[in-house]
């Protein structure tokens, strides 16, 4: 198999898994795709291919407004307003990384998404959902 048929296999897995997933189950792939995506700016930076750098900390830059768009606002909730407080800091602190190349940055951001993406998935194993 090339590498374009195993590309396109993977796409179509990808696209099945999105149009099938819950909301709780989208929202841990958002949180998933921001963390590699943050790792691959990282390996980037390492060979200092800061075009690809650039591209990943946009891709996540894209998916946590993403997470903050999810947000419902409707509902008075202090975890909403934590949630979006968290998300522009994290969108604050990929854009001065992206700014400054500053690889530092990232790991902590990364931990911070790995929490979310843990509590998250814990609260949906308990909502059986």
């Amino acid at each position: 198999m090339d590498v374009k048929q195993r590309q396109k296999q993977r796409d179509f897995y990808l696209k099945n898994q999105v149009l099938t997933a819950s909301p709780n189950k989208l929202i841990s792939l958002l949180i998933s795709g921001g963390i590699k995506a943050i790792k691959l700016a990282e390996i980037s930076l390492d060979q200092n291919d800061m075009v690809k750098a650039n591209h990943e900390l946009l891709r996540a830059q894209d998916i946590v407004d993403e997470l903050k768009f999810s947000l419902d606002h409707s509902v008075e909730s202090q975890i909403t307003v934590d949630l979006d407080r968290l998300y522009n800091f994290i969108t604050q602190q990929l854009v001065a990384a992206n700014v400054s190349k500053d690889q530092e940055k990232l790991p902590p951001i990364v931990k911070l998404l790995e929490e979310l993406l843990e509590t998250w998935n814990e609260v949906s194993q308990k909502q059986n959902i």
